[in-house]
C-alpha cells in the first residue's frame, strides 16, 4: 500500500513507514510446516501450473493451429483443487515474465495476473508457493526462466553464437550430444538469427531443433553456466536475483495465501557454497518485507541427491559454516526437491531428504515429480508434495508459427503459469 501525500509541511516531515505484511497462513515450525492459527501441522498437497479446463495443446494440435488454452485462473479451479482434496499450488512467477527489463519494478500486467490470482486464494483457502519457474537457465542458451538482459550482463560474448559446452561438463553432458544440434551445427550465421530478442528460444531455428524436450544438455552450456554463476556469486548478478524476489514480495505482503518462495526451479550450477549463500542473502532480504515467509533452499538441479560426478568436479560443494548456521537457527526455510528417477528408488531419495531435513531442523517438500512411487513415499514419510503439473494457460492463442513446450505465441515467459497439457485430476489410485 502507498502512502498519501500530505499538504503539512510537519507531516511532510515525518519518515514514512513500510505498512506491515499480512500474516501468512502457513508458517514453519521446526521440520514442519504449521496452521498458523491452531499450530496444526499440516501435509501440504497439490499442483505445479494452473488452471482447469479443456486445454487442447500438443504437436497435433500445433500441427494444424488448433491448439487453445483456457485465458485464467478462476473459481472453477479453486472449487476443482478443493473436490480434488488438495490444499497447494505451487504457482510459477518466471523471472522473464515478471521482469522483462532490467529495472526497479515488475511488468505491470504480470502483477495484474499476479493480484488475479492471489485474491481468489485469499479468498478460498488455498496456500500458494511462488515458484521462479524455469528450465536450462535462459531463452538466451535456448532455455527458459532467467531474463535475456541478465544473461547479456552475465556473457555479453556469447550472445546469439553457437551453444559449445565447456570442462568440466562436455565430459559427461555435450550440448552436440543434444538432439537436433545438427540443424545448425556450429553455422554462426544461423544462431545469430533474432540475437538478444527476449524470446530467442521460441524464434530461432536452432533453438527450435533442440529444446522442446527440455534436454539436460542446455543447461551446462558455457552461456547457461556464466549466467548461473553471475547469479549466484557475490556482486551485480546476484544483486539483481535478489531485486527480484524484493519486488515480488513487496507485492504479494498482503495476500495471506502466498506462503512459500521457491527461489529458483531446478537451479543448474555445481558452485553449491555460492549458491547457498545466495539463498540467504536472497531469504534474509524477503523476511525483512514478508517476516513469515516460508523459502526454499535447493541443490543442483533441485535433485534429493547430488548427481555422481558433483564430488570430483563442484569447486565448492560445502556450504559455509555462516551459511549452515543460519539454516539451522532460521524458521523461516525448507529444503525443496524434485524426484525424476534418481536415486532409482524413490523411498532412497525421502530417507536422504528426511536425514537433511533433520540436520538442519527444517521441513521439506517435494515440489515436483510424477511418479506415483515418489507421491507414496513421501506421503508415508509426511513430507507435501505438488505433482507436475496440473493444466495450464497462456494469454494467448494458437496464431502463431512459433511453437514451443506445447506453446503456439512467440512470447514465452510472459505467461504467469505453467505449460502444457497437464492433469487437472490426477490421482494415484
Amino acid at each position: 500500500m502507498k502512502l498519501g501525500l500530505f499538504a503539512s509541511a510537519l507531516l511532510l516531515a515525518i519518515p514514512a513507514t513500510v505498512s506491515a505484511a499480512a500474516t501468512r497462513r502457513v508458517k514453519i515450525n521446526g521440520e514442519v510446516f504449521v496452521d498458523a492459527n491452531s499450530g496444526e501441522t499440516l501435509l501440504l498437497t497439490g499442483v505445479s501450473g494452473d488452471t482447469f479446463c479443456q486445454d487442447d495443446t500438443g504437436e497435433d494440435c500445433a500441427a494444424t493451429g488448433t491448439c487453445h488454452t483456457c485465458s485464467t485462473f478462476n473459481q472453477a479451479d479453486i472449487d476443482n483443487i478443493k473436490s480434488m482434496g488438495w490444499t497447494t499450488i505451487r504457482l510459477g512467477v518466471t523471472w522473464a515474465g515478471a521482469q522483462p527489463r532490467d529495472e526497479g519494478k515488475l511488468d505491470a500486467d504480470f502483477v495484474a495476473r499476479l493480484h488475479d490470482i492471489l485474491d481468489l486464494t485469499d479468498a478460498n483457502g488455498i496456500h500458494v508457493i511462488l515458484d521462479n519457474h524455469g528450465d536450462m537457465v535462459t531463452s538466451a542458451g535456448c532455455g527458459n526462466g532467467v531474463p535475456v538482459w541478465f544473461a547479456q550482463k552475465a556473457a555479453p560474448d556469447l550472445i546469439g553464437k553457437p551453444l559449445t559446452t565447456a570442462l568440466p561438463y562436455s565430459l559427461f553432458v555435450n550440448v552436440k550430444d543434444v538432439g537436433g544440434y545438427d540443424h545448425c551445427g556450429d553455422n554462426e550465421d544461423m544462431w545469430a538469427e533474432h540475437a538478444g530478442d527476449p524470446n530467442y528460444n521460441l524464434l530461432n531455428q536452432c533453438c527450435i531443433a533442440m529444446n522442446g524436450p527440455n534436454p539436460a544438455g542446455l543447461g551446462y552450456t558455457r552461456i547457461a553456466q556464466e549466467t548461473m554463476t553471475h547469479m549466484v556469486k557475490e556482486g551485480p548478478g546476484r544483486d539483481d536475483f535478489v531485486r527480484y524476489w524484493k519486488l515480488l514480495a513487496d507485492e504479494v505482503k498482503d495476500h495471506p495465501s502466498a506462503f512459500a518462495f521457491e527461489l529458483m526451479n531446478e537451479p543448474m550450477t555445481i558452485h553449491r557454497k555460492q549458491m547457498f549463500d545466495c539463498w540467504k542473502e536472497t531469504a534474509e532480504e524477503i523476511i525483512k518485507i514478508v517476516p513469515d515467509a516460508s523459502i526454499s533452499l535447493a541443490d543442483v538441479g533441485e535433485g534429493a541427491v547430488y548427481p555422481s560426478w558433483l564430488g570430483k568436479w563442484a569447486p565448492d560443494l560445502d556450504i559455509s559454516s555462516d551459511t549452515s548456521n543460519w539454516i539451522k537457527d532460521s524458521e523461516n526455510v525448507f529444503y525443496a526437491w524434485h524426484y525424476y528417477g534418481q536415486p532409482s528408488d524413490p523411498k532412497d531419495a525421502v530417507k536422504n531428504v528426511q536425514a537433511l531435513g533433520k540436520s538442519w531442523n527444517v521441513p521439506t517438500m517435494l515440489t515436483e515429480f510424477m511418479d506415483c512411487g515418489a507421491m507414496a513415499a513421501a506421503e508415508e514419510a509426511k513430507i507435501g508434495w505438488n505433482y507436475w503439473h496440473y493444466s495450464a494457460y497462456c494469454n494467448h492463442g494458437a496464431d502463431s508459427d512459433h511453437y514451443f513446450a506445447n506453446k503456439t505465441e512467440a512470447d514465452f515467459g510472459a505467461c504467469i503459469l505453467g505449460w502444457g497439457g497437464g492433469n487437472s485430476q490426477k490421482t494415484c489410485d
